[in-house]
């Protein structure tokens, strides 16, 4: 897998920044450039280029608020997954700097010098492609989902949650474990799943370190900004939120302190569910390779390898098996479940951002309507088999030993989806 992004001024012509995945050489300048002016002569035609494809590689353009052009380059990937990538590099542009300095363009060299905070999630945002190149063996990612972590204390540990809300004073707060979502408020998942997704990234950045930064959300608020803060309560639990000016940080550590001092050993036995990233309690199939969870209500997923099963020489490794159950999300199940006409109204949503929450509401429920014209797809191969089931707006992609009969394969499926979602404590 290797892909490159690269950002350019519209109007100018000017690199912004580049970046790259995969053990390859920068792009030449003579390229970039090249890309840019085949996109900028359509333009002085009112011809849009988006895409094309080539034998190895999948190239798409997307110009944003007619300020810059983002390019995305990549090989084994579809043009929708590129497409929806290129959308989140720019939120994450948004999430850093606000949409005005982007539109503005003062000064250039100014903007260049801010975007460099973004570089990290874009980076983490380009793992979405390729999971199983990832230098974390734990990581994983889905383009615009927020990943979640299904541990049987997260009912306990969201009681905790709303106590620490009330010293913050803050609406907008969640617990990450291993940077996934443990559990969170309501007015937390009320943020578009994008938000939701690049505040969880921004909270791993520089090695999951304590901020206190000034961020601006990419629908709920481009040109305002929030106060992001995201403190460490042991290792590998961070807990997050958007606050007010008051009170500081250290206040702020200070009762996250009093908060949780009782719940050390809580987040212990929370931390040992992963990276299962579900509870050792809910007993599945044996059959059961990896599953794939998704909730499109409130734009999240948890995704994990049954590690009651060893690898063998027919599943090469536990990363292959990620690798395996994301394609078949995005090749079957995006492409032949999801309705295209919806997936077109939801890019136009994307880039603009700014419907009301109620024509959101209905959009949504118009997708999940869709979905269930067709419940269920599978894949069948020597070595594995893929079998993904729809229900309201839970989807539940399960990845099979071949051994598995097919015709079982759905009973299977829905006693899996059941057990997932019908406990409470675990919070899905």
């Amino acid at each position: 897998m290797s892909a490159y992004i690269f950002c350019i001024d519209s109007s100018s012509g000017l690199p912004i920044f580049s970046r790259k995945k995969g053990n390859v050489e920068n792009l030449p300048f003579s390229i970039k450039g090249s890309l840019n002016g085949v996109h900028m002569y359509g333009k002085s035609l009112n011809v849009e280029l988006l895409n094309t494809l080539t034998e190895d590689y999948c190239v798409s353009w997307k110009e944003c608020e007619d300020s810059v052009v983002l390019v995305g380059i990549s090989s084994g990937c579809t043009q929708e997954v590129l497409n929806n990538l290129l959308t989140s590099v720019f939120n994450a542009m948004v999430l850093i700097v606000g949409i005005g300095e982007i539109k503005s363009q003062r000064n250039i060299d100014r903007l260049k010098r801010e975007l460099k905070n973004c570089y990290p999630l874009v980076d983490r945002l380009m793992d979405s492609l390729d999971c199983g190149g990832t230098t974390n063996k734990y990581y994983s990612d889905l383009v615009g989902l927020a990943e979640c972590i299904l541990c049987p204390e997260n009912h306990l540990i969201q009681i905790l949650l709303e106590s620490y809300m009330e010293y913050v004073d803050s609406l907008y707060s969640c617990v990450l474990i291993h940077g996934k979502i443990c559990v969170a408020t309501e007015s937390w998942w009320s943020l578009d799943p994008e938000e939701i997704k690049l505040l969880s990234l921004l909270a791993l950045s520089d090695g999951g370190t304590t901020k206190d930064i000034p961020i601006f959300l990419p629908y709920k608020s481009p040109t305002m900004a929030f106060r992001f803060v995201a403190c460490t309560l042991i290792p590998d639990i961070q807990i997050c939120s958007l606050c007010g000016p008051t009170p500081n940080l250290i206040e702020i550590e200070r009762s996250a302190t009093q908060c949780f001092k009782s719940s050390t050993e809580l987040f212990t036995a929370a931390l040992h569910t992963h990276p299962r990233n579900f509870p050792l309690t809910c007993q599945i199939d044996s059959g059961i390779l990896g599953l794939l969870l998704v909730n499109y209500s409130s734009g999240k997923y948890m995704i994990s390898k049954n590690t009651q099963q060893n690898a063998t020489k027919k599943i090469a490794s536990s990363s292959h098996r990620l690798d395996i159950l994301r394609t078949f999300y995005y090749r079957m199940v995006m492409f032949y479940l999801m309705n295209d006409e919806d997936k077109k109204r939801n890019d136009v949503d994307k880039e603009t951002g700014r419907k009301n929450d109620k024509k959101k509401a209905e959009k949504e429920q118009s997708d999940f309507t869709n979905l269930n014209d067709g419940k269920e797809t599978y894949w069948c191969s020597e070595y594995h088999k893929c079998h993904a089931l729809i229900s309201q707006e839970n989807i539940l992609c399960v990845l099979y030993n071949s051994s598995v009969p097919t015709f079982e394969m759905r009973f299977i499926t829905q006693k899996t989806l059941k057990a997932l979602i019908s406990d409470k404590q675990i919070c899905w």
